[in-house]
């Protein structure tokens, strides 16, 4: 079931949102102008129940720090800081925009640690990785 769900993911690109009744976030992680980007998709309910705040409580800092504390990226055994630049709430969900202060010519290795939203039932993370105009790959977590 996973599996085609993810498939319909794929078929989607970059225009998804992640419906309600299957919890998932979507990060999806991309090169431009030489600078290492990420955008990610949080359910707004989900988000805020993980943190114990109301919806309306959800800003950037709030973001930032949540994701700092439940996320780690690597890239050529580097560690790489994500610096969140926007945050928007669209609907039932969060959309956020970040890039990675080290700017990286080539990547030859990457190691993601992810724990965002582990404690909502069912809940998955899909990473989709695009470098260089080529599909690195796509994981559920």
């Amino acid at each position: 079931m996973k599996a085609l769900f993810l498939i319909s993911i794929l078929s989607l690109g970059g225009m998804f949102t992640p419906p309600h009744e299957m919890p998932i976030a979507v990060f999806h992680i991309t090169t431009s102008d030489d600078v290492l980007e990420i955008d990610i998709t949080f359910d707004l309910e989900d988000f805020s129940t993980s943190l114990g705040i109301r919806t309306t409580d959800v800003n950037l800092e709030k973001v930032q720090d949540y994701l700092n504390e439940h996320t780690l990226f690597q890239f050529n055994a580097q560690v790489a800081s994500l610096k969140i630049s926007e945050v928007q709430i669209v609907r039932d969900h969060i959309e956020i925009k970040g890039s990675f202060e080290e700017v990286l010519q080539n990547i030859d290795a990457i190691k993601i640690e992810n724990t965002c939203l582990n404690n909502i039932s069912r809940h998955s993370n899909v990473i989709q990785i695009d470098l260089n105009k080529s599909v690195l790959g796509i994981f559920l977590l």
